[in-house]
């Protein structure tokens, strides 16, 4: 990934609670000169410092993570068009504000006791959420052995992991406030996500 230097986060903590925050991500991977990507539910585990997740038995991409084994997988955070009028200053261009990280790393298949800890975890850390959280324990033994008969687990072992955050930062104070402005008039949850980026960027500088 191409990432100038003003708009590279160096700090992976911050990388993770991204990924935490939007963590159905996408499965790329190369076989025989053939991208193949995927949607998935990852898992963070901080634990082993891997990258979790599982897709069914007849995804073919299963075939990439047992030949080629380096996959990358990508995770996009907050992100909205900033129009050149929303700019205290003139001669401006259109361009986007956004956060990405993408994990580098080596994939493998798990058994199925670590793929029943895979789906535990995810399960609980989405349903952590709600003042009633559903368990997988709730499943009936008979339906979640069918389940996990349909499935597959695997697990990346991260290589290498890459922030980009592009949030108006390489312009002016002034700038960045009337983004935020005019951002905040827009009223939707695309813009809120961007304001709350770059106020808090502000206040930490």
């Amino acid at each position: 990934m191409y990432i100038p230097e003003i708009f590279e986060i160096r700090d992976n903590k911050k990388a993770i609670k991204l990924i935490e925050n939007n963590s159905f991500g996408d499965l790329i991977t190369s076989y025989k000169g053939l991208l193949t990507s995927n949607k998935v539910p990852f898992f963070y585990d901080r634990s082993s410092n891997t990258l979790c997740g599982h897709f069914g038995k007849s995804n073919p991409q299963l075939i990439d993570i047992k030949e080629s084994k380096e996959v990358l997988a990508v995770f996009t955070g907050p992100q909205c068009y900033i129009s050149p009028q929303f700019y205290e200053s003139s001669n401006m261009v259109p361009t986007w504000n956004f956060q990405t990280v993408q994990i580098r790393g080596n994939a493998t298949i798990v058994d199925d006791n670590r793929l029943i800890n895979i789906l535990e975890m995810l399960s609980k850390f989405h349903e952590s959420q709600f003042r009633q959280p559903w368990s997988i324990s709730q499943v009936e033994p008979d339906k979640f052995e069918m389940m996990l008969d349909m499935i597959v687990g695997f697990q990346i072992n991260i290589t290498e992991i890459k922030f980009k955050e592009k949030m108006s930062q390489n312009r002016s104070k002034a700038d960045q406030l009337s983004v935020i402005k005019a951002l905040k008039k827009q009223n939707n949850q695309s813009a809120n996500n961007v304001v709350k980026v770059m106020r808090n960027n502000i206040k930490s500088k």
